[in-house]
């Protein structure tokens, strides 16, 4: 299984932070490559939420569907692929304060699965992606202020 991690300080709350990230709606508004998703049930994301993505993904063509595996408000979310998905994928957001008004974000990516010939591509990708997705995680909050 291959596995990312990228750490970025946020000058925003914790609350705020995860508030966004745990807006499944609002994900490609943040994340690459997005092109349709539906969340069940609508609204934040809670334990057991289920949520389907389609998109471009890194030049490729994709989809999946995840579950809400771990939920702890405003310190973890954790989305994993359903047990019978082609592709092993689990994304997990890590929030922990710093003060009142900033926290750190640890994203963490692992994907299973991954044909060895795509394994330095995918490594690519994801080292460039996932800062990124922190950016632009730091403008849409930017934009909501």
């Amino acid at each position: 299984m291959l596995s990312f991690e990228h750490t970025e300080q946020f000058d925003y709350p914790a609350t705020a932070v995860f508030a966004l990230l745990a807006d499944l709606d609002a994900r490609p508004s943040w994340m690459d490559g997005i092109v349709e998703q539906r969340v069940t049930p609508e609204g934040p994301a809670r334990l057991g939420t289920t949520y389907f993505e389609s998109g471009k993904y890194g030049g490729y063509k994709g989809e999946k569907t995840s579950t809400v595996t771990e939920f702890e408000q405003d310190r973890l979310l954790t989305l994993k692929t359903l047990p019978d998905s082609p592709q092993e994928y689990r994304e997990s957001f890590r929030v922990q304060p710093i003060s009142e008004n900033s926290c750190n974000v640890q994203f963490i990516t692992q994907i299973g699965g991954v044909p060895k010939v795509a394994e330095i591509f995918m490594r690519q990708t994801m080292k460039k992606g996932q800062p990124q997705s922190a950016q632009r995680l730091k403008s849409v909050l930017a934009n909501r202020a």
